[in-house]
């Protein structure tokens, strides 16, 4: 299948799991304008990427610049007006089972345990009760939480129970995960454990990755790039290959010359008359 302007922003050498081809995206404020006359926000504008399979990206802006808007037009929760995504080759047009989300609230239901969480998902595809309870036991113990399946949320911390978020993400395999600031209302503590802990968990699984965050140094530590976006209309400002990515196993990266450079570099593109 030939893909026009892929050549804009491709991955390094993996074939692609997700193109993004030309995607503008606005929404109809009916009735919202200075004299109740229809307005209509431009939040999307011609934005065009290539992800590879197995890559990690990170989408880094400022708030309102189409992260989120984008993040849910690639889950399929909503059509872009002008544009194509792609997901293995395969056109999105509705919400795919071999795509999912991890969101900004932990989105856990109350009345389950950890195990009965993590394998909602899976019921929901008819799965029996044996294999995906088997199944749901090897994720929960990748995210650290064996010895916690009979536990409710209410009687974890906030970190345990983004892990059960990304558990109940991960039992069906999916070939594209979507995170948006998974880890934001986390204190600086558990938030950089997470960040750590999670890079060992898609090591293991290499699922391509798209993470929406605002912090530079998380957009750092966890991306093989990040792709800056424009204030809104939403589009794409740069792509940077991540000078500490192939430290990030081995070492602690925030402690590198680099990663304070591009750090700076990047906040210096992050700001507002950069961008105007």
């Amino acid at each position: 299948m030939a893909y026009a302007h892929a050549d804009i922003s491709e991955p390094n050498d993996a074939p692609h799991m997700l193109l993004i081809e030309s995607v503008s995206k606005s929404f109809d404020l009916r009735g919202q304008g200075s004299g109740g006359e229809r307005a209509v926000l431009h939040v999307l504008e011609d934005v065009t990427l290539a992800i590879g399979k197995g890559e990690f990206v990170s989408l880094l802006g400022a708030s309102g610049c189409g992260k989120t808007t984008l993040l849910r037009t690639i889950a399929g929760l909503g059509r872009p007006d002008k544009g194509t995504i792609f997901v293995d080759g395969e056109p999105v047009r509705a919400p795919r089972k071999d795509v999912c989300m991890v969101f900004q609230n932990f989105g856990l239901l109350p009345w389950r345990s950890v195990l009965a969480n993590v394998v909602f998902p899976l019921e929901l595809d008819g799965v029996s009760k044996e294999e995906r309870e088997a199944v749901a036991a090897e994720y929960i113990a990748l995210v650290g939480l064996r010895g916690f399946e009979g536990h409710f949320p209410h009687e974890l911390s906030g970190g345990m129970q983004q892990r059960v978020g990304i558990a109940r993400a991960l039992v069906r395999k999916p070939l594209v995960l979507l995170m948006d600031e998974p880890f934001a209302a986390l204190d600086a503590q558990t938030r950089e454990q997470l960040q750590d802990d999670f890079l060992k968990i898609w090591s293991k699984l290499k699922t391509t990755i798209v993470f929406v965050t605002h912090a530079i140094d998380e957009a750092l530590v966890l991306s093989d790039r990040i792709v800056v976006l424009q204030s809104r209309p939403g589009r794409i400002n740069r792509i940077i290959q991540s000078p500490v990515a192939k430290h990030r196993m081995s070492s602690d990266v925030r402690a590198l010359q680099d990663f304070a450079r591009q750090a700076q570099e990047i906040r210096e593109l992050l700001r507002p008359e950069r961008t105007a």
